[in-house]
């Protein structure tokens, strides 16, 4: 259990592994017209704007980032399967490239071979160049007692306090529905089993909610540092950018690693197969696996990297360190499964009423 703790730890980092030469993916990519690469992304803004004009210099490229919901970059490159409007896709990570391998492009990255074997790309279909676990974040001045774990979101006085993103369209909400359903499941550890996991937590913490659903990511941990929600539960990456941009005001909010566990998930993108500017992907992907995106990024709050001759202040910002309870709930878990858990959601908020 140490050694998976110690593992799962590593992949919480921003991981340069993935995907580059000699692809192969599904028929002859279009023939090369300019240096342009449009990529479907749901980054951070404060992470794009470092690297957007890094990647142009370092690549020669004109990039055109897209942003949306991590649900619709995903239904989007769905729905132009046959005439791709996008290069790249990043938006997620395995979890999402694995649910259908046929929408995107084998590729391996000349930097798979720089970072430690377990980390390196398996198949080449996706990149991973970022990796985030849930939290909980609240404002000490207007939450009434400390907050340790899920279970005290259940607290009745909390009721409407609480923000969370919507969990059928964005990553990060539905990454802290998983935590919350595998962290209660009825069975510790019975992951394959979806009606075994922790439904009661979930419908009696939506029942808390109130209605307090957030549609952007970073609405939700920016407001609890403006004091309008005390409560948050969001994901390591927004929660320490919210504290750097806060300032002073940042002083009032603590992050929580949820006692009863926290799950980690991986985070890049991939090719898109079919792509109208394959060789400018190819030099993209080639960027975004490199030391030196790694150096940089390394130093944007919650950002990590895997390799060992680059210093990263992470663990300490979070409090993460070996005694943390890590559960083992995967990106290929997550991309066999979460279908069925948003469908449950769904019915789940039916049957509840939620926010009406």
């Amino acid at each position: 259990m140490k050694k998976l703790a110690i593992a799962l730890l590593s992949l919480l980092m921003v991981f340069c592994i993935a995907g580059c030469s000699n692809g192969g993916g599904g028929g002859e990519a279009p023939a090369e017209e300019d240096n342009t690469l449009i990529v479907y992304t749901s980054t951070a803004s404060n992470i794009l704007e470092i690297l957007e004009p890094m990647a142009e210099e370092k690549t020669g490229l004109e990039i055109e980032y897209i942003s949306m919901a991590s649900a619709e970059c995903y239904e989007r490159v769905v729905a132009e399967r046959e005439d791709p409007q996008a290069d790249v896709f990043a938006a997620g990570g395995p979890a999402e490239v694995n649910q259908d391998l046929s929408l995107f492009y084998q590729y391996y990255s000349p930097h798979n071979d720089e970072v430690p074997e377990e980390y390196r790309s398996k198949d080449g279909y996706s990149y991973i160049d970022g990796g985030n676990t849930s939290v909980i974040i609240y404002n000490t001045k207007l939450c009434p007692f400390e907050i340790t774990g899920y279970q005290d979101l259940l607290d009745p006085r909390l009721k409407g306090h609480i923000a969370m993103g919507n969990a059928l369209s964005s990553n990060s909400a539905y990454y802290q529905l998983e935590n919350m359903l595998v962290d209660f499941a009825k069975t510790e550890g019975n992951f394959d089993n979806v009606d075994d996991l922790g439904w009661d937590f979930v419908k009696q913490f939506y029942e808390n909610l109130d209605g307090k659903i957030v549609d952007s990511s970073s609405a939700v941990y920016k407001g609890v540092v403006s004091g309008e929600y005390w409560v948050a539960c969001t994901y390591d990456t927004g929660a320490l950018n919210a504290l750097t941009l806060a300032g002073e005001a940042g002083e009032d909010v603590k992050i929580v690693l949820m006692k009863e566990g926290i799950v980690t998930k991986l985070g890049g993108g991939a090719i898109i197969n079919n792509c109208k500017h394959l060789e400018n992907a190819k030099k993209y992907v080639d960027f975004i696996t490199s030391k030196e995106w790694a150096e940089v990024q390394a130093t944007i709050p919650g950002c990590m990297s895997i390799r060992t001759d680059i210093e990263v202040p992470y663990y300490n910002d979070i409090g993460l360190n070996a005694d943390t309870k890590i559960v083992d709930c995967d990106s290929l878990w997550t991309a066999a499964h979460k279908t069925q858990v948003v469908e449950k959601l769904q019915k789940l908020l039916e049957d509840i009423n939620f926010g009406s």
